[in-house]
C-alpha cells in the first residue's frame, strides 16, 4: 500500500520530491513498510516495519534527524536510529520510543523539548535524560510527555502556559515527574 500526502508543500513536507502544493493525495515515492506516521508543523516522519525512521520537510532546527539542517522533499533516513516502536513529532522536534524503553529526540531545543538538559538543538537523535521503561510518548508544540510501565508520567520542554503540569510555568529541560496523577 502506498503512502499518500497532500497540502502545502513549500519545504517538501508532502514528500513527493517537489515543493509543489498538492490539493489531492499524492504518492510518496520509494517509501514502503510504513507502520506509523507523525507530522510536526512543517515536517513528517514515518516509522517503518523494521524499526527505522524516515523524515522529510522543513529542517531548520534539525527536526528531520539526518545530521543536517537541510530541507528534504523526499523521505530521508535518520542514521543510526534503530529499534523504534513509536514516533511523536512536535512543532520543530521529533521523539522516538525504542524497544529498550528509552526515548531519543532531535530538533529544536530552545525550551528543553529534547529532554537532554542541554538547551542545544540536535540534528541527530539524543537520549532523553533518566527515562527507562517508557511505554508511550506524546509530543505537542514544544514539549513531550512519556508514560512509564508503572503508570507514572514525565513531561519536559516548554511550560509557558503550564503544559508540563507541575504547577509552575518554568520550562523543564529534563523529564519532570507529574505527582498529581
Amino acid at each position: 500500500m502506498a503512502l499518500r500526502c497532500w497540502g502545502w508543500n513549500g519545504y517538501g513536507e508532502v514528500g513527493d520530491g517537489t515543493t509543489t502544493n498538492r490539493s489531492s493525495p499524492t504518492t510518496v515515492p520509494g517509501l514502503t513498510g510504513v507502520v506509523e506516521l507523525s507530522a510536526g508543523q512543517l515536517h513528517t516522519c514515518a516509522r517503518l516495519a523494521g524499526g527505522s525512521v524516515r523524515c522529510w520537510g522543513y529542517n531548520m532546527y534539525g527536526q528531520l534527524g539526518d545530521g543536517t539542517m537541510t530541507n528534504r522533499s523526499s523521505p530521508t533516513a535518520v542514521p543510526g536510529l534503530t529499534g523504534v516502536v513509536q514516533l511523536s513529532a512536535g512543532s520543530s522536534h521529533t521523539c522516538a520510543r525504542l524497544t529498550d524503553g528509552s526515548v531519543q529526540c532531535w530538533g529544536s531545543n530552545g525550551h528543553g523539548q529534547l529532554g537532554d538538559g542541554s538547551g542545544t538543538y540536535h540534528t541527530s537523535p539524543a537520549t532523553v535524560s533518566g527515562l527507562t521503561g517508557v511505554v508511550d510518548i506524546s509530543s505537542s508544540y514544544d514539549h513531550t510527555c512519556a508514560r512509564l510501565g508503572d503508570a507514572s508520567v514525565f513531561c519536559w520542554g516548554s511550560n509557558i502556559t503550564g503544559e508540563i503540569g507541575d504547577h509552575t510555568t518554568i520550562d523543564r529541560p529534563t523529564p519532570t515527574l507529574l505527582l498529581d496523577l
